[in-house]
């Protein structure tokens, strides 16, 4: 039940208990209607109104009453009795209703406000939720994107298995490693690039045709330990912007 009801009921409940305690009840004497007996006779008779005799026995036509009805004849007392009591009734019918009305006014005024309410936060969290479902298919779509790109740099990338020995010569006096690391290279390019690729040596030579420590197909992977390194330190700069960008590629893909 709505709170509007509910409230509008309670008022109507307290109405109808103050009508009950305004009424008293009629002591009148009565009269056995005789043959050729008229209510306008009766009423000059008691010295009443045709009214008073109706309102007192309840009649529905003031022509027609019938031999040996019983006519309640009241008092002037109990008509002036009956005259405040009718008039209670009526004021506190007023009342009632009155008061009916501004309970239900302040029912629906509450309703609206609870409603409009209601309204706002189901708009809001409709709002939050589409906004909430946007970025999460932008995010699936970023997510997919960069899948594709590293399946494509995946495809492009040469393959890092080494098909000559990887114990790294001996070349000029020194080792490869030193060499590497005299001509420009640093330990942790060796170590993160180099040796996944070619296993530290520069004649590697890939079943995919790829040559020398960085494991390319350019020029520079055929030359010296000095040419291998300076080439390799170039083509990490150039394509990831610096020797650490290269690093960081490799850890993170497994090839570069």
């Amino acid at each position: 039940m709505s709170k509007m009801k509910e409230t509008a009921l309670t008022i109507a409940g307290l109405a109808s208990v103050l009508v009950a305690g305004q009424t008293v009840a009629n002591a009148a004497s009565t009269y056995t209607v005789q043959n050729g007996d008229t209510l306008s006779a009766l009423a000059d008779k008691f010295n009443l109104t045709v009214e008073d005799l109706v309102k007192s026995n309840q009649i529905t036509d003031a022509n027609m009453i019938f031999v040996d009805q019983q006519i309640q004849v009241p008092t002037q007392d109990e008509l002036n009795e009956t005259a405040l009591n009718t008039e209670a009734a009526t004021s506190a019918n007023t009342a009632a209703a009155d008061a009916a009305s501004a309970a239900m006014s302040e029912a629906a005024a509450s309703y609206a406000a609870e409603s409009e309410a209601a309204a706002s936060q189901a708009a809001a969290e409709s709002e939050a939720a589409a906004s909430q479902a946007a970025a999460e298919k932008a995010a699936a779509s970023e997510a997919a994107a960069q899948q594709v790109a590293a399946a494509q740099q995946a495809v492009a990338a040469p393959a890092s298995s080494v098909a000559t020995p990887a114990a790294a010569p001996v070349q000029n006096g020194g080792s490869v490693y030193a060499q590497f690391i005299a001509n420009g290279g640093n330990d942790a390019l060796w170590q993160t690039v180099v040796m996944p690729e070619s296993g530290g040596n520069p004649n590697a030579v890939s079943s995919n045709g790829y040559h020398g420590l960085g494991q390319t197909k350019e020029g520079w992977g055929y030359g010296d330990v000095a040419s291998q390194t300076a080439g390799l330190v170039n083509y990490a700069t150039s394509r990831y912007g610096s020797v650490d960008g290269a690093i960081q590629f490799r850890q993170a893909n497994g090839w570069w």
